[in-house]
């Protein structure tokens, strides 16, 4: 599951890196949620416990929610695209696990 997690990081990386070169605006809260979860599946991978990495993801998940309500309010639609497509991301990694779990 770490490596998925490290996947999804520098996925999280790149789409910050394209957002900001075709925005030409810097998103902070993208760049704390590509770090987080490139710690998270650092973590992940030191403890091996799925409850460690559903707790991580959660926080990603939150941070995801409060930077969709802050592009929202800058009325990006590239941002506001790709915050919800990583909400729906994260979804997906919390209900993966969830299945890991039971």
């Amino acid at each position: 599951m770490h490596r998925a997690l490290a996947t999804v990081a520098v996925f999280k990386l790149l789409v910050s890196l394209i957002l900001f070169f075709t925005a030409q605006r810097f998103d902070p809260v993208l760049l704390v949620s590509c770090i987080l979860m490139a710690i998270s599946a650092v973590i992940t991978r030191i403890v091996q416990e799925g409850e460690v990495g559903f707790v991580l993801v959660s926080l990603i998940l939150l941070i995801d929610a409060i930077g969709l309500l802050l592009s929202a309010t800058l009325i990006s639609i590239i941002l506001i695209v790709s915050y919800t497509f990583f909400i729906i991301w994260d979804i997906q990694i919390l209900m993966l696990f969830r299945q890991i779990q039971t």
